[in-house]
């Protein structure tokens, strides 16, 4: 490596740390991304590629309408396709509790001035041709959509490059040096990268990387799983949720889907986490065909995971430490696709004027201070034992 200094260092090269790479690019910083794998080879790339205005969780809805108007013209200003569509986001519920959900979810959005209709079930039939008559009602969201995470995500790499941003990939972080109360160095794999400030956006390493300067940040990794059929003629160009799974329909005619509960993994610094081989595939694709029953023939053809993160209140930290205060942590907590152009703006803000105009108030480290080191075990969320 030839790199020696940099006025930042981003460790990880997902979707929250490219996008914050770029807007610090286009300001004018030096910036260094540095992964111990490939450019959005966890979560980041192998998403369902979700995008929405989110109001089951009223503190990210300013993160999300941010995201939405960022990601309307994000194609012209990366230079580079996102296949990024906004036809609409469609939740429908299967149970009366899932109706439930929706009026107040509804509610939600209305009081935060969001557009969100209650469509019945003739309408959901003609958005969505063959879905199951279990269907009780559904609530549409106009300004909801999806992108190709694996091209969004080398989008921003490419896009990040073009601005004279160093991307290393296959790096692998060994250490930080701290003098004081600032950082002053990254060590890799490849050798010493100074830095003026770092952001640690290492998804499902980032405890790691806080652990690197003597912080304890609350992150457990999860495996999620997300299956593809073979292609099938044109359904729905919207993002479908419902059913206890979350997808869409992919240019190419494939239909993308996961969902189900995480399964919580132990991630290791220099190693790839383990690859599909759980029954949740099974599972994703039995409540496919409940869904869609007009496609419970169609094979599924290929399947793939990846590896997010989750804190204790499963919302995203952006922050900066109090000591080392040139350190940045950001992580999305399993969010981190759609609102990652909104994240990166914020995180570059912090870095360029220690504050932001995006509401972040509720993503900062003080929530966590009576976390304990056992709140994995408290919580229930123990890993899954490795498979073999």
């Amino acid at each position: 490596m030839s790199v020696v200094s940099a006025d930042v260092v981003i460790i990880g090269a997902g979707v929250s740390g490219l996008t914050a790479a770029y807007f610090l690019a286009r300001a004018g910083r030096d910036v260094v991304v540095v992964d111990k794998g490939i450019v959005g080879g966890e979560a980041s790339g192998r998403n369902g590629g979700m995008i929405s205005e989110r109001t089951d969780e009223p503190a990210m809805i300013p993160m999300a309408v941010e995201a939405i108007k960022l990601w309307a013209t994000l194609d012209e200003e990366l230079g580079y396709p996102t296949e990024f569509t906004q036809q609409g986001r469609l939740q429908v519920a299967v149970t009366e509790k899932d109706m439930d959900d929706l009026f107040s979810e509804r509610d939600a959005a209305l009081r935060h001035g969001l557009r969100a209709d209650m469509v019945d079930p003739s309408q959901i039939r003609d958005m969505i041709p063959g879905i199951t008559d279990r269907i009780l009602g559904g609530l549409f969201f106009a300004n909801g959509g999806h992108a190709n995470s694996q091209l969004t995500v080398q989008a921003f790499a490419w896009a990040f490059q073009d601005l004279g941003g160093r991307l290393f990939q296959n790096t692998v972080v060994t250490g930080i040096q701290v003098d004081g109360s600032r950082v002053t160095s990254v060590e890799t794999s490849a050798g010493a990268i100074a830095a003026d400030m770092v952001v640690g956006a290492a998804g499902p390493q980032t405890a790691l990387m806080t652990q690197l300067v003597g912080v304890h940040v609350p992150v457990a990794p999860a495996r999620v799983e997300i299956l593809a059929t073979a292609p099938v003629p044109p359904l729905f160009d919207i993002a479908l949720v419902g059913n206890g799974l979350y997808g869409r329909q992919a240019a190419s005619g494939n239909l993308l889907f996961g969902g189900g509960t995480h399964e919580w993994a132990d991630v290791h610094l220099a190693t790839d986490p383990d690859k599909p081989n759980t029954p949740l595939i099974r599972n994703i694709a039995r409540r496919l065909a409940e869904l869609l029953p007009c496609q419970a023939d169609t094979p599924v053809i290929r399947s793939w995971a990846g590896v997010v993160e989750q804190v204790p209140d499963m919302m995203p930290i952006i922050d900066i430490l109090e000591c080392p205060s040139n350190y940045v942590v950001v992580t999305a907590s399993a969010h981190g696709f759609g609102i990652a152009p909104a994240t990166g703006k914020a995180v570059s803000d912090l870095v360029l004027y220690g504050e932001t105009n995006i509401d972040i108030g509720a993503f900062g480290l003080h929530r966590f201070s009576d976390i304990g080191p056992d709140w994995r075990a408290e919580l229930g969320w123990n890993p899954i034992p490795p498979r073999f």
